[in-house]
Order: C-alpha cells, then sequence, then structure tokens
C-alpha cells in the first residue's frame, strides 16, 4: 500500500510543479520560448553535411515527362541511388546555399530528381512554418489554435508531445510527436506525418543539443510517396549534419567515388551496394576480381566501394585491361535528355562570374485564364554577369501569349549597376505591351466620313505599343530612390491599310522625360510613388501630354501568416493635345499572368480594358486579406487540400461612368489558384467571373 501512495504521490508531484502550472502547460510553454531564451539567429552559420537518396519506381508512364526533373524515372533503371557531401550555409534555417563538392550517383550526369525533398532536411521547428511559407509548424505558439496536444512523461526529464489536427486534417498542418527536454522545452527529436506539394511524408528529424545547432537537425530520415496521374514512386532520404570532414573549397562538385567513401559518415545498405554494383556493371566499369575464395566469409564493407567500381578513366589510363562496354543508343539518350531538358523541366548555367536560367518551354505555372482576358501562357529568362561585390548586369527577358486576344507580348528588361550600396544604376526595357485602345481617332473619321458600318468591323481605334524606356536610378539613403530618364512609345495601327484609306496616320509617337520618386520612410511604412512624366511634340504625330500619378501600398504581416494587403492610387492628365493614348504607368492590363504571389490583390479581374484607356483620370483602392485556413478548410474532401485563402475588394472612379467596384474570393492549394470574382456599378451587380493560374509543381 505505501509503495502505491509513494507511486501516486511521485506522479502528482511531476505532474504539477510548484506553482500549480500542469506538466502540458510547463513543457508546451519552455517549448514555445526555447528559441526565444536559449538560441540565437543562424544567419551565417556553416556546417558540413551528407545526404543520400534512394528512388524507388513501382508504376511510371509517359506522364513522368512533364513533371519537372523527374523526366530521368520515366525511362531505365526503376530503382535509383544518389549520395552527396558538401558545405550549408544558413541565412535562416530554411533559407541556406548548398555549395555540392562530392557526389555519387546512379542517375546519369548527377541529375537532381525531385528537389523538394531537400526542403525535409531542415524543418524550421521553432518558427510559423515548418517548410517555407507552408505547413504551419505545431511548435509554435501562434499555431496552437489549430492542433490538439497531450503530453506524457518520460524518464530523463524528458517529455512526450503528441500533436495532431484539431478539427479536419489539412495540408498545411501534421500529426505527430516528439521528445522534449522539460527543463529547458528543447525539441531532443520529432516525428512528423503529412503532406507536401504533392508528396505524403513521414519525416524523423534529431536536433542538436546547444546554441545553434539546437534549431538544426543533426539527423534527419524522410520517407516520402509521391502518387501522381497513375505513376508511383517512393523514395528514402536521409541527411547527416556537423560531418568532421571540411574539403577544401577548390573541391567543387567531383564525381568521385574514393573521396566520398573517405567522407562518409555513415553506411551505405547492402541494398544500396548492390544498386552502386549493378548500375557499374551495365556501364562496364566494375572490375570482376579473380580471388574469390574468401568471398562469402567477408563482410562488406562499405569503404571498399572505390576498389571495385573503377572510373573508365582510370582503366585507359593503366592499360590493363579492356572493358567490354554495353552497346547504347546514344542518339536516343541524347535526344531524350534534349527533350526532358529543355521541354518541361527548367535549367541553368553556373559559372564564376556568370548566371544563365530558363523556364521550362512547357511549364504549367505560367498558363492563366480568366474570363475577360482568355487564356495566357509565358516563359522567362534570366542572366547575370557579376564584375565584382558590387557592381552587375542582369537581362531578365519575359515573352508571353494570349490566345484569346491573339496577342503577344515581351519585355526585355536589362539592368547594369554600377554601386550595390546606393542601388545606383541604370535600366534600359525594350518591348510590347497591350494593346491600346484610342476612340479619338475612330471619332475623328465618323466625323468626317459619317458612321458607317464598315468602320466597326476594321478595328481602327486598336493600335500595338512597342515602347523603350531608359532610366538612372539611385538610392541616396535608406528611405528614398529617385529614378529618371525617358520613355519613348510608337503605337502601330493594327490595320495600316484602313488608316491610310481615311487619312489617318499609322503611326503614333511619343517621347517623355519622366521621374519616379520612391519613398519608404520605415520599415514596416506604406510603400509611396511619385512620378511625373511630360511629353515632348516633335511632330505632328506625336503626342503632347503632361501626366501624375501617385501610389501606396501596404502589406500587414499578422500571425500564422496572415497578411492584408492594402493600395491606394491616383492619376491625372494635366495637359493633354488630345485623348489620344490615355495610358498610365499604373493603372494598366497585366497580360503577363504570374502566380499566387502576383499583383491579383492591386488589379482589377473583369475590368474591360478599353476602360483603361479612355479616362483623363482614375483614382482606385485595393484591399486583400490573406489567412492560411480561412473557412474553405472545412469542405469535405476538397477542403484539406486548400492551402491559402483570400478576400479581396477592389474600387474605382474613372470618366464616363459610376463607381466600379469588384468583390472577390480566392483560394490556393498544390493544382492552382482560383478567383471568383463579381463586379458592381454602385451597388448594382454586372457580372462574375473567375481567374486562375496553375500552381502544378511549382515549388519543384
Amino acid at each position: 500500500m505505501k509503495r502505491v501512495l509513494l507511486t501516486l504521490v511521485m506522479t502528482m508531484a511531476m505532474i504539477i510543479n510548484a506553482s500549480g502550472e500542469s506538466l502540458d502547460s510547463l513543457v508546451m510553454n519552455r517549448m514555445f520560448s526555447f528559441q526565444r531564451n536559449y538560441t540565437q539567429d543562424v544567419n551565417g552559420f556553416s556546417t558540413n553535411v551528407y545526404m543520400k537518396h534512394i528512388y524507388q519506381t513501382y508504376r511510371r508512364n509517359v506522364t513522368l515527362w512533364a513533371i519537372p526533373n523527374m523526366y530521368k524515372m520515366a525511362d531505365g533503371d526503376r530503382t535509383l541511388v544518389s549520395e552527396q557531401y558538401g558545405r550549408f550555409t544558413f541565412r535562416t534555417v530554411g533559407d541556406y546555399t548548398n555549395k555540392q563538392q562530392v557526389y555519387n550517383s546512379t542517375i546519369s550526369r548527377n541529375r537532381h530528381l525531385m528537389p523538394v525533398l531537400v526542403k525535409f532536411m531542415t524543418p524550421d521547428l521553432y518558427g510559423t512554418t515548418l517548410y517555407e511559407d507552408h505547413i504551419l509548424s505545431p511548435f509554435c505558439r501562434e499555431n496552437r489554435i489549430y492542433y490538439n496536444y497531450s503530453v506524457v512523461p518520460l524518464s530523463h526529464n524528458q517529455a512526450r508531445l503528441y500533436f495532431r489536427p484539431k478539427i479536419v486534417p489539412n495540408t498545411q498542418l501534421v500529426i505527430g510527436k516528439a521528445t522534449i527536454d522539460q527543463g529547458t522545452g528543447r525539441i531532443d527529436q520529432a516525428e512528423m506525418e503529412g503532406e507536401f506539394d504533392m508528396i505524403h511524408f513521414q519525416t524523423l528529424t534529431m536536433q542538436g543539443e546547444e546554441g545553434l545547432r539546437a534549431l538544426l537537425p543533426k539527423y534527419s530520415i524522410t520517407d516520402i510517396v509521391f502518387k501522381f496521374a497513375g505513376n508511383h514512386i517512393t523514395s528514402h532520404f536521409e541527411a547527416v549534419f556537423d560531418c568532421p570532414v571540411t574539403l577544401p573549397d577548390t573541391v567543387d562538385v567531383e564525381d568521385d567515388r574514393a573521396l566520398m567513401d573517405s567522407v562518409r559518415p555513415i553506411s551505405l545498405t547492402e541494398e544500396e551496394i548492390n544498386i552502386f554494383e549493378d548500375w557499374a556493371r551495365k556501364k562496364g566499369l566494375l572490375v570482376e576480381q579473380e580471388d574469390t575464395l574468401e568471398e562469402e566469409e567477408e563482410e562488406v564493407d562499405t569503404l571498399s566501394i572505390s576498389a571495385t567500381l573503377v572510373g573508365k578513366k582510370k582503366i585507359e589510363e593503366e592499360g590493363e585491361e579492356e572493358i567490354e562496354k554495353k552497346h547504347h543508343d546514344y542518339l536516343k539518350e541524347i535526344g531524350w535528355d534534349l527533350i526532358g531538358e529543355n521541354l518541361f523541366s527548367s535549367h541553368g548555367y553556373r559559372s564564376k562570374n556568370l548566371s544563365l536560367d530558363m523556364s521550362s518551354i512547357i511549364d504549367p505555372q505560367y498558363i492563366s485564364y480568366s474570363r475577360s482576358k482568355g487564356l495566357s501562357y509565358k516563359m522567362k529568362f534570366y542572366a547575370c554577369y557579376d564584375f565584382n561585390d558590387w557592381s552587375w548586369v542582369t537581362l531578365r527577358p519575359q515573352i508571353g501569349y494570349n490566345f484569346k486576344l491573339n496577342e503577344f507580348y515581351f519585355t526585355a528588361p536589362l539592368r547594369y549597376i554600377y554601386n550595390s550600396d546606393k542601388d545606383a544604376g541604370i535600366d534600359v526595357t525594350v518591348g510590347k505591351d497591350n494593346r491600346i485602345g484610342n476612340s479619338s481617332v475612330l471619332d475623328e473619321i465618323k466625323e468626317e466620313y459619317g458612321e458607317l458600318e464598315e468602320l466597326e468591323e476594321k478595328d481602327l481605334d486598336v493600335f500595338d505599343d512597342y515602347y523603350l524606356s531608359i532610366y538612372h536610378h539611385i538610392k541616396p539613403n535608406d528611405w528614398m530612390t529617385i529614378k529618371s530618364g525617358i520613355m519613348l512609345h510608337q503605337r502601330r495601327a493594327i490595320n495600316p491599310d484602313a488608316m491610310e484609306q481615311y487619312g489617318k496616320f499609322t503611326k503614333y509617337y511619343s517621347a517623355a522625360p519622366s521621374i519616379t520618386l520612391k519613398l519608404n520612410p520605415w520599415e514596416s511604412a506604406p510603400y509611396f510613388t511619385i512620378n511625373y512624366e511630360r511629353g515632348i511634340k516633335l511632330k505632328s504625330n506625336y503626342i503632347n501630354y503632361e501626366r501624375w500619378e501617385a501610389d501606396a501600398s501596404y502589406k500587414y504581416r499578422m500571425r500564422r501568416t496572415e497578411q492584408i494587403n492594402a493600395r491606394l492610387g491616383a492619376g491625372v492628365y494635366t495637359a493633354k493635345s488630345s485623348n489620344y493614348f490615355l495610358d498610365f504607368a499604373n493603372f494598366r492590363a497585366n497580360n503577363m499572368p504570374e502566380g499566387w504571389d502576383d499583383d491579383w490583390s492591386g488589379d482589377f479581374q473583369l475590368l474591360s480594358s478599353r476602360l483603361y484607356n479612355e479616362s483623363r483620370y482614375y483614382i482606385r483602392g485595393h484591399l486583400s486579406y490573406e489567412a492560411p485556413l480561412l473557412g474553405a478548410f472545412l469542405t469535405p474532401v476538397v477542403g484539406r487540400l486548400v492551402e491559402r485563402e483570400r478576400i479581396y475588394l477592389s474600387t474605382l472612379s474613372i470618366d464616363h461612368t459610376r463607381q466600379y467596384s469588384e468583390l472577390g474570393y480566392g483560394f490556393s492549394c498544390r493544382f492552382l489558384s482560383m478567383g471568383i470574382f463579381a463586379s458592381f456599378l454602385n451597388t448594382q451587380y454586372q457580372e462574375m467571373g473567375c481567374k486562375f493560374t496553375i500552381e502544378l509543381f511549382h515549388r519543384w
């Protein structure tokens, strides 16, 4: 009886501390406060990291071609192994640079499969989200409203914390358990299960013990299952941090099996060794050993792989043995790579001073649709050359096409920075913008020739807009940027023959010096811009005008990644020789589609494109509220896929119409971002429409 009473007393003492705080509250409060009390910013922290992957393909079909960085798994071996060793330098827990130094892989040319897996290496346990902006961490105080918790005491002053979604499962939430140090609240290890960007994952991470290392794993294991369009692929992924061997900086992306054997901190499994050996045998790189009498008695030594997997170059140099190579259809292999790399995958080039990038030719995330503008598509390019640490030049071309309007767009901004400390440089941009309306031209023709029915069918009021801008910009202090230069436009009639028939110019020009002042008084203040532009009338077909515009935008970040976006703007033509081409800088249709993080919250979705160019002034306002789990996640079946939601309110005042407003709701998930909008004149309902962009594999 005494033993029973003693046990009860000890249990109660563990559960309730001297202040009467329960063990659950004690452990969780210390866990929520651990980062603030015991650690510092990880910015600048570096560590050696070893990673290895094993991929297993159970089912596959041609759709793997269309998945970024996955075309290598659409053909060939169903089981692949890859390992690499390098150095990570952190800016934040989830933001780091990876200097890959050595690798060993059965994937041809060391291609990276499913690069999204790397995100599982360093979950930001104490942050608001575990992986970048996705998955609300159960170890963050702000997110406890989404989770149910229970705490069980363990030995050695530790406790086991169990967590699961409070209401319904969602891709922004995880289920799992963690081992917590009761004294400090430090997470010793955590096991989590959830979904991230088309992947079902199970992760075990063991954290460091003190200082900054407590925020980062020292060892992590992740098992994933990927199922999409009939494909079924799994992967086992391990990462080891704080490896003892530091390689010289001169070692950079080398395929060196012997070097990998010498730095590998954990052994390869027998399965992984067999995969490497089978791959080497197929490639003709496996040297058969004559002495096999004691082979069955010897243990598999993972450090001896370099003795059996000998590179082709070494064999040729020694001249000891001629290897009979298996016939390869190199033309097919090269063709497959060309299709996979250029059609469905983005790719780039890096050297000491030069960087090149190009989006894939077929990229779902650059396809969008709206009722007013139809289907649109674009591609992006990027090039950068660094002269030194404070001076460089970049080129960011974009091309786009609108299928409904049958319009091609392009822009090629070239930026030269000569003093990065002052953000001082020169911007040169050439491009073709959205078609612009000019009702004044058509009105003049009607006055001269009468109301002819054929006039309405000849698109006499529509012009293609080509432009060239040259600006110098400089930031004299932390809160001000000054931008000055000249803007040149050439507007070409899309029906030049008809324009000549009625005695009108087929091309109209404008040359306008411009100055823009950008102000950000303090870090959390709204961002203000003021723009002035004055046209110069050089010839009769040059447009003379004077225009002022002002704009203010503000993003208020709240808890749990909630955010309020606000924008207010106005513009006016204070002088105009005619009503030709009322073209504002900040109030225009955007023809280059973007994803969820574009200017949906600062643009009109249902406004007719003609109304952008028919008023001498505009006053507009936009307000949106964004949250990760606003309400749609409660919807049966599809609700678990909703990641973020927005509510939109936009209003506009221009000439020749009543007050125009749009009210909308939007959501984003792994497949797409979609918004549903309704328009109103004053309070009278006008129409409803939608806009969507494809987000599939956006983070891949």
